[in-house]
């Protein structure tokens, strides 16, 4: 019985961690990536497709 409670326990506490975890990485782990030039610093283009060097999907009428 302790144990599905501690499953529980630790399923519910996930999303708070992963919250706190994504603010970290955006405030200090990708302004680190930056100053070794191993992030980018500007976007390359206006379209996540752009972004990703993907071709833009052909529009259908």
């Amino acid at each position: 019985m302790r144990r599905s409670t501690d499953v529980r326990l630790a399923a519910a506490a996930v999303p708070a961690v992963l919250a706190v975890t994504a603010c970290d990485f955006t405030e200090l782990v990708i302004p680190e990536l930056r100053r070794r030039s191993l992030f980018r610093t500007h976007c390359t283009g206006r379209t996540l497709c752009d972004h990703l060097g993907l071709p833009r999907p052909s529009r259908q009428a």
